[in-house]
């Protein structure tokens, strides 16, 4: 449903790269020069140039459960999305010119699996009394096909096998794709990527800080903000580092396929985690501490979905060899 919805806007432009690592330095806004200590680093989902006009873009894909309309704070907060300003300046430092992102929004379906009526051979639904005998109509000549708990009538149903609710969303996602699916570029100012410039250095610093004075406070508002933290367990002494609950992870940024040489590399997820508390920066990104129980829904959702853009976008990939 999703490659249906983005047809039209892939049409009209060129994959010039899917899921491209980068790094670059990090400076001080003030006097330019680069961190001691880190280096920006990252991957962006997409580069795209626009085949009429040349112009070159980011492509940024988002899963999320908000409304999609134009009414929808969603788009507001995008506007504020600051790790799209990393990626335009990473682009920079390679000498592409680029000053907007494509974000690329896909609503999750909030539909479960649901109940279904069993039906007789003859394509009837089934409803028992409460001694398990079929019930008639009140004139006897059919089978009701409603339950009444009043009476004990109870529709007989089975669980939705996952082939029918497969079709049954993808149904809804054809029937309502604006509802589902969204591309909106944004444009990024100078004052966008120097403000977004201040930000990284300010919390490079602050990194800086609680290491110096290994101070690494909690914030328990955020323990439960977006779900439950999956520190929650070992902050709250109910869990500890033992190999079965949480365990050590070989490397800090296990999404990249670039690996820290001198330098360490401040990704936007390491800044996110550190806005969100530091007492999770310290675990994930200090002791390199992972959760090794069950994955987030919303995160195992999202990351299925990247992967599967992924895929599906490097067959498109602009090649000038290609005929």
């Amino acid at each position: 449903a999703w490659t249906e919805a983005f047809a039209p806007m892939l049409e009209e432009h060129d994959v010039l790269s899917v899921e491209e690592e980068f790094s670059f330095p990090l400076l001080n806004p003030e006097t330019e020069a680069p961190s001691k200590s880190f280096v920006e680093a990252g991957k962006i989902d997409g580069v795209l140039r626009h085949k009429w006009s040349g112009q070159v873009k980011v492509l940024e894909h988002k899963t999320t459960s908000d409304k999609l309309g134009p009414e929808s704070d969603y788009w507001a907060r995008l506007v504020m999305n600051s790790q799209i300003s990393k990626y335009i300046l990473a682009l920079l430092q390679q000498g592409r010119h680029v000053n907007s992102v494509l974000y690329d929004v896909i609503r999750k379906p909030a539909q479960r699996p649901a109940q279904t009526p069993l039906v007789d051979d003859c394509g009837v639904k089934v409803v028992l009394d409460a001694n398990g005998r079929r019930v008639r109509t009140k004139d006897g000549k059919k089978w009701r096909e409603t339950g009444d708990a009043a009476q004990g009538y109870v529709l007989q149903t089975r669980e939705e096998t996952p082939q029918e609710y497969h079709q049954r969303i993808l149904s809804e996602l054809r029937y309502e794709p604006a509802s589902y699916f969204a591309q909106k570029e944004i444009p990024r100012t100078d004052t966008d990527l120097m403000e977004y410039m201040n930000d990284a250095w300010a919390l490079s610093q602050q990194v800086l800080y609680f290491r110096r004075a290994n101070l690494w406070p909690r914030n328990p508002d955020a323990c439960t903000s977006f779900g439950t933290c999956e520190y929650f367990d070992l902050c709250a002494g109910r869990a500890s580092v033992d190999g079965i609950r949480y365990d050590l992870r070989p490397r800090r940024h296990a999404e990249l396929e670039i690996v820290e040489d001198r330098k360490e590399f401040l990704t936007n997820s390491r800044l996110s985690t550190l806005r969100q508390c530091a007492r999770k920066h310290f675990l994930r990104y200090e002791q390199q501490v992972e959760s090794v129980g069950p994955v987030d829904e919303a995160l195992r959702t999202g990351t299925l979905f990247h992967m599967a853009a992924e895929n599906y976008l490097k067959q498109f990939i602009y090649n000038p060899e290609k005929p």
